[in-house]
């Protein structure tokens, strides 16, 4: 016969360091993805401008300025 293990209440330390541990890992991610999307967006500003495509610079530019307030804003969360 096996035995249930209790649940921790909702405030006790342990699951609160649980909770910034995840929170801490999902701003890594975070950043990560905000980091490799802005070399995307570099990428494809260099391709359109060697191909002389204005369309193309300027969604290379554009996910550049998104990947970059998506990471700003993460800097600023409270952990």
């Amino acid at each position: 016969m096996t035995t249930a293990m209790p649940i921790e209440p909702w405030n006790s330390p342990k699951r609160q360091a649980r909770r910034k541990m995840i929170w801490s890992k999902a701003h890594v991610v975070l950043a990560a993805i905000g980091t490799l999307s802005a070399v995307v967006g570099i990428a494809v500003a260099i391709n359109g401008g060697l191909e002389f495509n204005r369309a193309k610079v300027f969604v290379g530019v554009g996910i550049i300025v998104v990947s970059t307030i998506l990471y700003v804003s993460m800097l600023f969360v409270d952990d």
